[in-house]
């Protein structure tokens, strides 16, 4: 069966698939996939507090929750993945309204992001100890899971690369004028 796309119906010129591609498939891809990293660090947060508030220290007659470093580390969870929460909401309303810094934003969120659901992660290991390796636990599923996000396409430190390119007013790739 022959079918026939109207030249109309093109979503841009000839040759302009990788710029399209970046300018409205990319921006979406990346939010998404940060979005998800802060849903990470959202539930293994919650993971986190609930093992130290029903977990006791016998010999203390204490929770973990009662004990400082505990509850330090747990902030520290909390306060990085509203942080993270913020720049991804910062960089959808950026987008959403067409402003100046959007592209930057846009190209931060997944490298940020997937760095803070690692961050978050480790320090939810250390907080719970050997108990977190224990799967029902739910946290070394997500330790695994906050790795991921580093190798997928565009990787982190391709995005740092973006980053960087755009900070020093270099084209996002190579060829393109300086």
């Amino acid at each position: 069966m022959e079918v026939r796309v109207p030249r109309t119906a093109l979503l841009g010129e000839d040759g302009a698939g990788l710029d399209l591609a970046l300018s409205a498939v990319l921006p979406w891809f990346l939010l998404l996939n940060a979005s998800a990293s802060v849903g990470l660090a959202q539930a293994v947060t919650a993971e986190t507090a609930e093992h130290l508030t029903r977990t006791r220290l016998r010999h203390l007659d204490r929770s973990l929750a009662q004990q400082p470093e505990s509850r330090a580390i747990l902030a520290r969870m909390r306060i990085e993945t509203d942080r993270t929460a913020a720049l991804v909401q910062s960089a959808l309303t950026a987008l959403e309204e067409g402003r100046e810094d959007a592209q930057l934003l846009v190209l931060e969120v997944k490298a940020a992001a997937d760095g803070s659901a690692a961050e978050v992660a480790d320090l939810a290991m250390t907080a719970c100890g050997g108990a977190a390796f224990r799967r029902e636990l739910g946290i070394e599923r997500r330790f695994r899971d906050s790795r991921a996000a580093r190798v997928m396409a565009p990787t982190t430190p391709a995005l740092l690369d973006f980053v960087g390119r755009a900070l020093c007013g270099l084209p996002l790739l190579d060829g393109g004028p300086a």
